[in-house]
């Protein structure tokens, strides 16, 4: 009976490496990408024991990025970009379980292929060996990216396998939503959520220097791992019984609902409208509400968190040597620390504008929006409700938490990076329906990507202006030139999306 729930899983692996090959590329590629560069990057600029020892004291104690556990070339390297190889991962992660999962679900593919010989738990079973498999490869790719630059081959294949077991974890808990949520929009927001919370755990974790708590965030696990600084391999006994219960409960959670259902049941609506549902904003917001305040109170809370905090964390700070370049540009550790969180969290917010926008991409591949637009309503009203919704909805958020931390002024004036990437995918949708969602996310992942090279001075400062992010990054003067460029190229690319939306055909899956 057990064998016949797994019934077809090789051959539904096949389909599944079949798509989207690309992502799957990413996730094995990136790690030794990113351990090499690094790697040759510091070997190339930190040439003496003298600007090592240098570079050492400037950034120890990072609270973002934790403390550098040995002071050589390599715990340099690895220190660097653990956090960023951990968070790519990681979302690339969500994104192909979601995908070979929820959205295969809501398509109809899954329910055509389980008509056939297919077990009940194959699908989940084929989507978790592909995407557990990438990971542990891309892990083995970054220990021989390590290795390749010199590295001790102990030390670097500890750090790879950490950085592995960071995105299989966050894939369990994509199954998990896969199976909690009614769609896969709000399965991508649970997951990208979690990634958020574990994001602000591991600042306050190395804020506090505390590296007992590194070992409840996955993307904390590579640094309580010490790779070159005496491994620590209880990580790995803590780890992988952590991702088999997540993993085990996706399976239970799935064999507990009917093809299609959720745990999460989207309400019914009233039977008679009310009197001010009757226009496309209204639509809009009635379909967009439950993620926006999710969002916004999510930020919120946020806020009022570290705001609490806050105490501690300058008496933490104090006398230490936390970035003190941007420390004394802003005043203070705690306000270097303020705006290294609040720049993070406007990376995150850019997430919400782009599944906000592409609400409207879901309803028309689901040919509501065509029974819509068969009334009295026209396509500008219809598509600019939606868009008024993202972008009033993601001011909200950031503004709600600047005002909580008190620092509402410079959170605000990072909002341009965000709404850019939101028009950018308003525009997409308008010329080209199908590509929308995975150019945008591509945009969004490559501009992190531009960042991080930046960081490790693989590019330039010119090329790192190509990331709308860069205008906005923590010890740079936010002026009005680059906001008001942002806002007009956002205005002009809204507008491009509404014109093009109205002379397109509709486009269903």
């Amino acid at each position: 009976m057990k064998q016949r729930e797994y019934a077809a899983t090789g051959k539904l692996l096949k389909i599944y490496l079949r798509n989207n090959k690309v992502i799957t590329l990413l996730l094995i590629l990136l790690p030794f990408l990113f351990a090499y560069a690094a790697a040759a990057s510091n070997m190339a600029v930190l040439q003496t024991p003298e600007q090592l020892s240098t570079y050492i004291a400037e950034n120890q104690g990072n609270a973002l990025l934790g403390t550098i556990a040995a002071n050589t070339i390599a715990g340099v390297t690895v220190w660097r970009i653990r956090l960023s190889t951990a968070i790519i991962t990681s979302i690339l992660s969500i994104v192909l379980i979601i995908n070979n999962t929820r959205v295969d679900e809501e398509q109809g593919r899954l329910e055509l292929l389980r008509a056939g010989a297919v077990g009940p738990k194959a699908p989940l079973t084929a989507a978790l060996v592909k995407v557990f498999g990438a990971n542990l490869l891309g892990g083995v790719a970054m220990a021989a990216g390590f290795a390749a630059a010199g590295f001790p081959a102990p030390g670097s294949l500890v750090a790879g396998l950490a950085t592995a077991l960071c995105g299989c974890c966050f894939a369990g808990m994509a199954a998990i939503a896969a199976q909690v949520a009614p769609n896969a929009r709000l399965a991508r927001g649970l997951s990208f959520g979690a990634v958020a919370f574990f994001l602000v755990w591991q600042v306050l974790a190395n804020a506090a220097g505390n590296e007992k708590l590194l070992l409840w965030t996955p993307l904390g696990w590579c640094a309580y791992a010490r790779p070159y600084a005496g491994e620590n391999f209880l990580l790995f006994a803590f780890a992988v019984p952590a991702i088999a219960l997540l993993t085990a409960m996706a399976y239970v959670l799935s064999g507990r609902r009917d093809m299609g259902g959720s745990y999460m049941r989207e309400r019914s609506g009233r039977v008679h409208g009310r009197k001010s549902f009757k226009s496309p904003l209204a639509l809009a917001w009635r379909l967009q509400r439950g993620m926006l305040f999710l969002w916004v109170a999510a930020y919120a809370v946020m806020g009022l968190i570290i705001a609490s905090l806050m105490p501690s964390i300058n008496k933490m700070l104090e006398g230490t040597a936390f970035l003190p370049g941007l420390s004394a540009a802003l005043g203070g550790a705690g306000n270097a620390f303020l705006a290294i969180l609040a720049y993070i969290l406007t990376q995150v917010l850019a997430a919400y504008g782009i599944m906000a926008v592409l609400r409207i991409r879901e309803e028309e591949s689901m040919t509501r929006a065509e029974l819509v637009l068969a009334g009295a309503t026209t396509r500008t009203r219809y598509v600019a409700g939606h868009l008024l919704i993202a972008f009033t909805g993601s001011a909200a958020a950031i503004a709600l938490f600047g005002y909580c931390i008190g620092d509402f002024t410079s959170c605000i004036a990072r909002l341009p990076a965000v709404w850019l990437i939101a028009s950018v995918t308003a525009f997409l949708y308008g010329i080209a329906p199908r590509a929308a969602a995975p150019v945008s996310w591509g945009l969004l992942g490559a501009s992190l990507l531009l960042e991080f090279l930046w960081e490790i001075k693989a590019i330039g400062n010119h090329v790192f202006a190509l990331s709308p992010f860069s205008w906005v990054y923590p010890g740079v003067v936010v002026s009005f030139p680059p906001i008001f460029t942002m806002l007009l190229v956002s205005a002009v690319l809204v507008g491009l999306s509404l014109v093009c939306f109205s002379h397109r055909d509709i486009v269903a899956e």
